[in-house]
């Protein structure tokens, strides 16, 4: 135990010997690049060096050196570009030269940055931020609004508060798209002009009438739909019932905005659905009369139209293996040593398959015209299998045998685990009900597919 803090120390010393050579190694590399004049290279390596030991006098010294050429490099290119009359490049030139020093800056390693370099800028930027206001304005004007728009936002990220820029970037982005919703909106493609207005939105909550455009194209195309009672074709009584049940779960939990499940409450309205599922069919007369009398645009049938569960026998087969044992013996130095042999057993495996198929026929039929706009099947299901070994020997010291008949060493984690394995499978009614589920889950996925199709 006394050893401890001694280890200890010598692992401290030797981390921090190491953290040492690294900074060294990378002073090293800077000084190469810094005699062929790569000064920026050198930097990056002095950087580095600095970062792995920071209490290095030679690497703090080398960065100042190299770090102040770097900086004074970023900001003869401001100079050369603002005497040429590049404004835009000059701002780049010293915001990189600004990033720069401010990088260096947090290792403790302080550059001079002119006075005057800091003077120059104001009065560039100011230029600069004159002509992004007109060249925004101007391709406003023109009704270029991609244009307008990142001419206003670079002013924004500039000067956040520079004049009016932050509301004609606003105007830039939304007019184009509120033109859009209305054009969508004439045309009668209600989603399209429910996502536009939607963008508009998010972007000013005030523009123009987007949110009573918006109001309208949802109420314009809101698909409600009544659930009548489903049929059941399957030898399995009750799913019907059980499928009503998890396909108006699903339907609840759609997120799309045009959706809408009617209000089943008033129970004279649910013996009139009971009906007209009975009844098969609707004339077109038949099912403006029963849209007008549930509320709704759309009626939704369906049938259980198979339900198969195939569970098979228990299957058994008999597998050799092999059980390890110990015999005790005397080596040629007179001392008790074990060595282990394998005799030949057999154990059982057994096995056993259950599977669910469900097939669920989805009818949906327009409550205004009378036509059915979607007859489809869905097929899911779900499936279950156990397989386990029984021995009655040493399970601790049970092996496999190999194709050849040997002893198969690895595969003894393999027969534990099977061993422990589960021997039942899943119930029936709970693998029928995740069959159930599943269907119902695909289901939704149909009919909001299907309404995306009917309300573009």
């Amino acid at each position: 135990m006394r050893q401890l803090p001694y280890l200890f120390l010598l692992t401290s010393i030797i981390l921090v010997f190491a953290g040492c050579n690294g900074s060294k190694a990378f002073v090293k590399r800077g000084m190469k690049m810094e005699e062929v004049g790569m000064m920026e290279q050198a930097g990056n390596y002095y950087y580095s060096a600095v970062m792995r030991d920071r209490s290095n006098p030679e690497a703090l010294a080398a960065m100042q050196r190299a770090g102040q050429w770097v900086l004074n490099d970023h900001i003869r290119a401001f100079d050369d570009a603002r005497l040429a009359g590049n404004r835009e490049g000059a701002v780049a030139s010293y915001e990189q030269a600004e990033a720069y020093f401010e990088k260096i800056e947090k290792i403790a390693v302080r550059l001079l940055f002119p006075e005057s370099a800091k003077h120059a800028y104001r009065n560039v930027k100011n230029a600069h931020l004159d002509d992004l206001y007109n060249q925004g304005m101007e391709a406003l004007e023109n009704e270029i609004f991609v244009d307008a728009q990142s001419a206003f936002n670079e002013i924004i990220r500039l000067e956040p508060t520079y004049e009016d820029a932050a509301a004609l970037a606003s105007v830039s982005y939304c007019e184009p798209r509120y033109r859009q919703a209305s054009s969508f909106m004439e045309s009668g493609a209600w989603r399209s002009t429910y996502n536009q207005c939607r963008e508009v939105l998010a972007k000013d909550p005030d523009y123009k009438d987007a949110a009573e455009m918006m109001d309208e194209a949802l109420k314009n195309g809101q698909f409600t739909v009544a659930i009548v009672a489903f049929q059941n074709g399957s030898n399995r009584s009750g799913l019907e019932t059980k499928f009503r049940s998890y396909v108006q779960q699903e339907l609840a939990q759609t997120d799309d905005p045009f959706f809408q499940l009617v209000d089943r409450e008033n129970q004279a309205l649910i013996l009139q659905e009971q009906q007209l599922a009975l009844s098969g069919m609707l004339d077109a007369g038949t099912a403006v009369e029963v849209g007008g009398l549930l509320g709704a645009k759309t009626l939704l049938k369906g049938n259980v139209v198979d339900c198969e569960v195939v569970t098979s026998s228990l299957r058994k087969s008999d597998k050799q293996g092999y059980e390890s044992y110990r015999v005790e013996r005397v080596n040629e130095n007179g001392k008790k040593v074990y060595d282990t042999k394998y005799r030949p057993v057999m154990y059982r495996e057994y096995s056993r398959s259950r599977s669910v198929e469900i097939t669920f026929q989805v009818i949906l039929i327009s409550l205004e015209t009378g036509r059915t706009e979607l007859s489809e099947m869905v097929t899911k299901g779900s499936s279950d299998e156990v397989r386990y070994i029984r021995y009655d020997g040493n399970r601790n010291n049970l092996y496999p045998a190999s194709s050849t008949g040997t002893v198969k060493r690895t595969g003894k984690s393999q027969l534990k685990r099977l061993m422990n394995a589960n021997q039942e499978l899943a119930a029936e009614s709970v693998m029928v009900n995740n069959a159930v589920a599943e269907t119902a889950r695909g289901i939704r996925v149909l009919i909001e597919n299907e309404l995306k199709r009917l309300i573009p």
